[in-house]
């Protein structure tokens, strides 16, 4: 079986290393196999339905209690704020029941700022993941390219992926925690002071930082799809006219040359495949807790305003609100920042080799 395949290249080895722990340790042993077979017998394992739903449950299978927890806590301390709320009239110095109302806005702010931070470090965390397998496939990439003939691509591809990175460490990576710093400060200020109409500003910041974002994400999916395409196209013109030379001018031997190509090109088209469809399922199986989190947290957020609202607590329904909103606006930066990295691994599938 060793012989009827490829041979996995170095940098694949170096791509699994990017790979958090936590997933690596989830992931089939064949996977890891210096054998194009072995990997490509894995990766059809890893694509079943079943695998992949056992592995997405045991990856977030713990946050659904926690979130179940601090929507007990949460809904605990709207209660207590309604009784509060409804105690303080009995209080005939003004300041004291604002001082009342004070204090308990501010313990659920403190309680969604716990747990806010908590999902915006695991979403920092997962684009310093998102950099490392970035990192890692621009290497891969040249090498399963080159392996095939298309020098062009490899170059194309390698230079659209070297530009994404750059922007992912350089703006998105760096900015995220001071964007959510400035957007829970004003939510906070909002929530404990309603008279300063903070809202607008808030959501002018989160359209403002995703349609940035976005902007960013679709030129680089333009030019890597434009030019990582025409590459291929221009390295299959060139070896095709390399073999119909050879072909006419050394008739017997060019034939034979042909053959062998044809049979290289179906082994690096196979290796290609199994490389594409496992980093494909790896960024997936890397990015889908992360989204799992956020989504849950921000329906936790949303329940909760619902009760806020129900019980008449209209600065703390605001408040969740707009921590909520926040969370939506990380699911579609999490979102938008893995579409390059997602569709580099699709045109690595769907190239043909120039060799073919």
């Amino acid at each position: 079986m060793t012989n009827e395949y490829e041979t996995m290249p170095d940098e694949y080895g170096d791509y699994l290393d990017s790979i958090p722990e936590d997933i690596a340790s989830l992931l089939p042993d064949g996977l890891f196999s210096e054998n194009s077979g072995e990997v490509g017998e894995a990766v059809a394992k890893m694509s079943e339905f079943s695998y992949l739903l056992r592995t997405l449950l045991s990856l977030v299978g713990v946050k659904l209690s926690d979130c179940a927890v601090i929507l007990a806590h949460v809904c605990g301390l709207l209660l207590l704020s309604a009784v509060c709320r409804t105690l303080r009239t009995s209080f005939r110095v003004e300041s004291v029941a604002k001082a009342f109302s004070f204090c308990t806005a501010l313990v659920i702010t403190l309680c969604l700022i716990s747990e806010s931070y908590q999902c915006i470090s695991s979403v920092t965390e997962y684009f310093n993941t998102l950099c490392n397998m970035t990192t890692a496939t621009v290497p891969l990439m040249g090498a399963l390219y080159a392996m095939g003939g298309n020098v062009a691509a490899a170059v194309a591809s390698s230079a659209g992926l070297a530009a994404f990175l750059t922007i992912l460490e350089q703006l998105v990576t760096k900015s995220i925690v001071p964007f959510c710093g400035i957007c829970m400060s004003f939510s906070l200020v909002n929530g404990l002071d309603p008279s300063l109409r903070t809202g607008t500003l808030v959501s002018t910041l989160k359209k403002n930082y995703t349609t940035v974002l976005s902007f960013l994400m679709m030129l680089l999916i333009a030019m890597l799809s434009a030019q990582t395409t025409l590459g291929a196209r221009q390295d299959s013109l060139v070896m095709k006219s390399a073999k119909f030379a050879a072909g006419n001018w050394i008739p017997v031997v060019g034939g034979s040359v042909g053959e062998l190509l044809r049979t290289v090109s179906s082994g690096v088209g196979y290796l290609r495949g199994a490389v594409g469809i496992s980093g494909i399922l790896l960024l997936l199986l890397s990015l889908l807790p992360t989204l799992v989190e956020l989504f849950l947290l921000r329906t936790t957020w949303q329940l909760s305003a619902s009760l806020a609202d129900m019980l008449g607590c209209d600065g703390e329904k605001k408040l969740l609100e707009e921590f909520s909103s926040l969370l939506g606006y990380l699911i579609a930066a999490v979102s938008i920042s893995s579409s390059v990295l997602l569709l580099s691994f699709t045109l690595l599938i769907h190239c043909a080799s120039a060799l073919g």
